[in-house]
C-alpha cells in the first residue's frame, strides 16, 4: 500500500484548511493570499531549502538577478568535483558607464579595475584571498563580480517558492504552520477570534519551530561524521 504524498499543492492546502476547520470557500481567495505569505516567509527565515542555477557574467563582470531570488547564499564555481564559493568584498566598485547607450567601465573612477589581494605569505599574511571576489547591489539587482567576465557561474539564492506559471508544491510538512498561521490571521477580521489572536500568534511560533528543530537536527550518521572529522592520528595541541 502506497503512503500519502509527502508534497501537497498550495490550492489543496488552502481547501484542507477550509474544510477542517470549518469555514466557507467564500474568503478562498484570501485565505490562499495568506499562505503564499507564510510560504514566503518559511522559505525566507526557516527553510534550508536553496535554488542552484547556472547564470550568466557578462562582459563587464554582472550577473542580473533572477526574478525569484529573495535571499542570496553563494555564488562559485565547480572545482575539482566541489564548489569553490567567491569572497565578498562589499568596497568593489558597482558603477557603470553608459557612452552612445552603451553601458561600459570608466577606469578614472575605478570601474571594471581588478582588485588588490592581500598579503598571503610572511607575517604579514592574512586570510580570505580569492581568485574570484563579488559585491551585491540589491538596489539594482545585480551582482557585481572581479577575476572572471562572460562566463557561466553557480548561483545558490533563496527562492520565493511561489511559481506564478506551474503547480506550487508545499511539503506536507508544513500543514500545521500553515494552518497555524491562517488562524492568527483570521482573527484580525473575526471578531470572535480577536481575544485569542496573541494564544494563535504563539501556536503558529511554536508551530515554526518545530518544523525548524526537525529540518536542523543531526541524523546519527552525520554526528558520527563530525565526531570522527574531528581525529586525527597526530597529536593535537
Amino acid at each position: 500500500m502506497a503512503d500519502n504524498s509527502a508534497l501537497r499543492d498550495i490550492e489543496g492546502m488552502v481547501t484542507d484548511f477550509l474544510l477542517k476547520y470549518r469555514r466557507g470557500t467564500d474568503d478562498y481567495a484570501i485565505y490562499l493570499q495568506h499562505t503564499t505569505d507564510c510560504l514566503r516567509e518559511f522559505m525566507t527565515y526557516d527553510s534550508r531549502e536553496f535554488r542552484t542555477e547556472k547564470v550568466s557574467v557578462d562582459s563587464l563582470g554582472i550577473i542580473e538577478m533572477p526574478s525569484d531570488m529573495i535571499g542570496f547564499r553563494e555564488v562559485g564555481i565547480a572545482l575539482n568535483g566541489e564548489w569553490w564559493s567567491f569572497t565578498e568584498r562589499p568596497d568593489m566598485v558597482n558603477t557603470t558607464t553608459t557612452t552612445g547607450g552603451v553601458e561600459g567601465h570608466d577606469s578614472t573612477f575605478g570601474e571594471g579595475v581588478a582588485l588588490r589581494d592581500n598579503m598571503t605569505y610572511g607575517y604579514g599574511a592574512r586570510g580570505a584571498v580569492n581568485d574570484y571576489y563579488y559585491m551585491i547591489d540589491w538596489k539594482a539587482r545585480r551582482i557585481f563580480c572581479d577575476g572572471i567576465v562572460s562566463d557561466t557561474v553557480i548561483l545558490k539564492y533563496v527562492s520565493s517558492g511561489i511559481s506564478l506559471t506551474d503547480t506550487t508544491y508545499v511539503p506536507t510538512l508544513l500543514t500545521p504552520v500553515v494552518d497555524a498561521y491562517l488562524r492568527w490571521q483570521e482573527s484580525f477580521w473575526l471578531r470572535d477570534k480577536i481575544r485569542e489572536r496573541d494564544s494563535l500568534r504563539q501556536d503558529y511560533i511554536n508551530a515554526r519551530l518545530n518544523v525548524r528543530g526537525f529540518l536542523n537536527k543531526l541524523t546519527t550518521s552525520q554526528l558520527k561524521d563530525l565526531f570522527w572529522g574531528t581525529l586525527t592520528e597526530s597529536p593535537r595541541r
